[in-house]
């Protein structure tokens, strides 16, 4: 098979795909979760033993958790959450869960593990997914969905938002200067590789599906806008709950009033808006996407409270969003592509249940001596250089489809592979790490 027929292939692949139901998407996440979890309050000292356990735990799961063992996911679920049971289970007599969840809400030095953790998890997934997804073992409901669905890389797309929302700084008059000098060096590495990337793809003639973004967008330009306006609209106001619900739902009008009819018709792309339309009009709801997860952030540093409140909140506003996200997605179907309200509270829910079950485990596994929470040494690696971990992986993955037809390879290479690549782009981000080099 000639390139320009297995381009042609390749593409036939990603079209008119309707994605997963929420219930799956959930438990491809949520496997991974729980196994860092495992690892997270498993107590193993040496540091050689805890790479290779964590490889062995997390990695390795999730590459055939993702491929060839994609139809067990629910077995597999039950599985890992009877370990971690078993866990919690030989813990038990050393946790004082009342006494803990009573105390001030207050982070051993000042470090809540739950973001590193949450922001570990989304790149590592969404690493192997850019590169799982250009192989046939990788099943076709997990990849991007081309207009309404629910599927592992739409939802992979919205987590990546929410992590950067997570880490914002807000905006005061000691650290005004600082925070901007930060977020327009990190806005401009962002439209820098979004241009990169337009012109890399153009000149191999990668194969790209405009249905994604568009013609010239790509998910760097997305992230770059996102953080810009979102930085903006924190510094007008300190009402950030009422100002995403405000978004959003100017967002809906929008799209409800033509420009879902505009995105998803046949108009040229002549011009530059027609020709990335989709990239441009979900904007707006990746900026509400940003500004919940600031919220939620504000929520959770709150040391006036006590944990026991701060979980309840949690648990609430996840139960909240669950019905919103029922009740919109029965009104109009989720869509990844115009990152409407139903996109925005699925995404919202996912993050919100993961960040209340982390919470839990982090503060009554960290209110006593006798036990520890410790975010996974590969987790913490990746979010302390996540950026450049992700550039990694986007290069990596670009050399191999330039190497090989994926395509075409068998399922025993396919695991191979996989596991050199994620074996690779972990230990370079380890490596950098050490060195000191970060983007």
């Amino acid at each position: 098979m000639n390139n320009t027929e297995y381009k042609e292939y390749h593409e036939s692949f990603m079209l008119n795909n309707n994605g997963s139901t929420a219930v799956h998407t959930c438990l491809c996440i949520y496997f991974t979760l729980q196994c860092a979890l495992l690892c997270a309050i498993k107590q193993i000292r040496d540091n050689t033993k805890k790479y290779i356990s964590e490889y062995l735990i997390i990695i390795l799961p999730m590459i055939l958790a993702h491929t060839v063992l994609s139809d067990y996911i629910y077995e597999l679920n039950i599985a890992v959450f009877t370990l971690l049971m078993y866990e919690i289970a030989k813990n038990y007599n050393n946790l004082d869960v009342h006494k803990t969840l009573s105390s001030s809400n207050v982070y051993l030095n000042n470090k809540m593990h739950l973001i590193t953790c949450l922001r570990g998890l989304t790149y590592l997934i969404t690493g192997l997914c850019i590169l799982a997804v250009d192989f046939r073992d990788f099943p076709r409901h997990l990849a991007k969905t081309e207009k309404y669905g629910y599927s592992l890389m739409d939802t992979g797309v919205g987590l990546f938002v929410l992590i950067s929302g997570l880490v914002h700084k807000d905006v005061n008059k000691k650290n005004y200067l600082t925070v901007i000098k930060s977020n327009t060096k990190f806005v401009s590495i962002l439209l820098l590789l979004g241009i990169a990337r337009y012109f890399s793809v153009k000149k191999l003639d990668y194969q790209v599906h405009v249905s994604e973004y568009g013609v010239h967008w790509n998910f760097f330009f997305t992230l770059a806008i996102c953080k810009f306006f979102s930085t903006i609209l924190l510094t007008l106001t300190s009402h950030v709950l009422i100002l995403c619900i405000v978004v959003i739902i100017s967002h809906e009008l929008f799209l409800y009033n033509g420009v879902q009819d505009w995105v998803f018709s046949d108009t040229k792309r002549i011009s530059f808006i027609d020709a990335n339309r989709e990239g441009i009009s979900s904007s707006l709801g990746y900026v509400a996407l940003y500004l919940f997860a600031a919220y939620l952030k504000k929520e959770l540093i709150k040391t006036s409270y006590k944990r026991y409140c701060i979980l309840r909140n949690l648990l609430t506003g996840s139960v909240i969003l669950l019905i919103i996200s029922i009740v919109v997605n029965r009104m109009r179907p989720i869509s990844r592509t115009l990152a409407n309200a139903g996109y925005c509270s699925y995404i919202s829910t996912v993050l919100a249940f993961g960040v209340t079950i982390i919470y839990f485990l982090e503060v009554i596994f960290q209110g006593n001596k006798k036990t520890t929470f410790e975010v996974p040494l590969i987790l913490a690696a990746i979010n302390n250089n996540g950026l450049l971990y992700f550039l990694v992986a986007n290069l990596s993955t670009g050399i191999i489809n330039l190497s090989l037809q994926t395509f075409l390879v068998s399922s025993f290479t396919t695991f191979v592979i996989l596991n050199c690549y994620m074996i690779f782009t972990i230990y370079l981000t380890i490596y950098l790490n050490g060195k000191g080099i970060k983007l």
